[in-house]
């Protein structure tokens, strides 16, 4: 068996115990410290304002596109 794949299969076997180990900290912390205040709704209210915006201005810069496309089109060049 390969060096690396022996070092793949270890930490591969260890990763349970990290992540329990990891998870009961986590829990520790969240007991001692509480909330940290976060509103969940909040979040995704920006969230969706941040993307309607972005949106909103992709589109008008496409508008804007197309009435210009459409304006260098009507140009006669004199070929």
């Amino acid at each position: 068996m390969s060096d690396m794949l022996l070092k793949a299969s270890m930490r591969l076997a260890h990763f349970p115990t990290v992540l329990s180990r990891r998870l009961r900290e986590v829990r520790r912390q969240m007991n001692e410290e509480g909330d940290r205040g976060d509103n969940p709704i909040v979040t995704v209210i920006l969230w969706v304002a941040g993307i309607g915006i972005a949106i909103t201005i992709v589109a008008a810069l496409v508008a804007l596109g197309t009435r210009a496309s459409t304006k260098v089109d009507n140009v006669d060049l004199g070929d």
